[in-house]
């Protein structure tokens, strides 16, 4: 009898294996350089939620988003996507739809950037949730310090460095994006 029931919970233990359920991955990003270009701080945060991630390349604007996404949901089977793209140039107004579509039915995060493709607002009615980081790491490249959040280490003057000079986000602005990301994943 004892054989029987230890034979039963090792094959419960292991049917997400069996079952195929261990290949499904949590989140796919797919995104330009602002995310990919701080890569292993924003995927240590999203691990830290205990949730699997891919980053899927191909895509670098809103026009190739969808089938991107297509491909992805074909191949990781995500329970989320996460896009975030700032180029929306030569691509019609339904790009941003035609990428929450091609989803079928996962859940979509869509993460602006500052200076905006635009495409952001057709968002409404498309299902997807908006992340709109603007408010932590400022709405210009030019942002390069903000007030500190209750989490940060801040310097004198209650702030904290963003971005650098030239733009690109600090580990403390990577920091930020990826945790608003992590609060709107499902």
């Amino acid at each position: 009898m004892s054989i029987v029931v230890a034979g039963l919970a090792l094959v419960g233990w292991q049917w997400p294996t069996i079952a195929g359920h261990d290949k499904r991955t949590d989140v796919v990003l797919i995104t330009d350089d602002f995310l990919t270009s701080t890569q292993l701080p924003v995927t240590n945060r999203i691990h830290e939620d205990g949730r699997s991630l891919r980053w899927e390349v191909g895509a670098t604007s809103w026009c190739d988003a969808a089938d991107a996404v297509g491909r992805a949901v074909e191949e990781f089977d995500p329970a989320a996507l996460v896009l975030s793209f700032s180029d929306a140039t030569g691509c019609d107004a339904t790009a941003l739809t035609s990428a929450v579509r091609a989803a079928n039915g996962h859940s979509v995060v869509i993460v602006t950037q500052p200076g905006r493709s635009g495409l952001e607002t057709a968002i409404d009615g498309s299902g997807a949730t908006l992340v709109d980081p603007t408010r932590f790491i400022g709405d210009q490249l030019a942002a390069t310090s903000m007030p500190c959040q209750w989490w940060e280490i801040c310097t004198t003057d209650g702030t904290i460095a963003v971005r650098t000079a030239d733009g690109d986000l600090t580990a403390e602005g990577v920091d930020r994006v990826a945790r608003m990301i992590v609060a709107e994943l499902p």
